[in-house]
C-alpha cells in the first residue's frame, strides 16, 4: 500500500528537518558543555570539565533521541506502513502538546511564543491527519 499524499509530503518533512536537527544537536551540545565547562571555571567551581561534559551528553542524548524519533516517523510514513504512523504519530502529537504546555507555562507567552507553538503543533497534527486518511487510491 502506498501512502496518501499529504502522510507522504510530511513524512518527507519529517526526514529532512531531523536530519538536520540530528546535525545541529551534536554541535549544538558540544557548544553547550563547553559553555557550560567555561562558566563554572570562571566561577571557580571545582570539576568544570566533568559538570560540561555531563551537560553536553545529557542535551545531546535527548536532542537526538527526539530527532531519531522523528526521523523514524518519517521513514514509516513514507513506506506507507499506517498501523506504525498511527502509532508513532500519537507519540508525536503527544509530544509536541507537552513542548507547547511546557513552553507557554514555563516561559513568557508572548505572541511570538504562542505562534511558535501553534507552528509546532501542525506537522504532528498533518501526520496523524495522513496516517488516519489510510492509502492513497488509485
Amino acid at each position: 500500500m502506498r501512502p496518501n499524499p499529504l502522510l507522504k509530503v510530511v513524512s518527507i518533512l519529517y526526514i529532512v528537518f531531523s536530519s538536520i536537527a540530528i546535525l545541529l544537536s551534536i554541535f549544538a551540545a558540544t557548544f553547550a558543555g563547553s559553555l557550560v565547562s567555561m562558566l563554572f571555571d570562571a566561577a571557580g567551581v571545582a570539576g568544570a570539565g566533568s559538570a560540561g561534559l555531563l551537560t553536553g551528553s545529557a542535551l545531546l542524548v535527548v536532542a537526538v533521541l527526539g530527532s531519531l524519533l522523528s526521523l523514524a516517523a518519517g521513514i514509516l510514513g513514507v513506506k506507507g506502513k499506517f498501523t506504525g504512523c498511527k502509532v508513532m504519530g500519537i507519540i508525536l502529537l503527544v509530544l509536541a502538546v507537552i513542548n507547547v504546555v511546557g513552553s507557554l507555562t514555563i516561559f513568557d507567552s508572548s505572541a511570538s511564543m504562542i505562534v511558535t507553538s501553534i507552528v509546532r503543533l501542525i506537522l504532528p497534527v498533518l501526520y496523524v491527519w495522513g496516517a488516519y486518511k489510510g492509502p492513497a487510491e488509485g
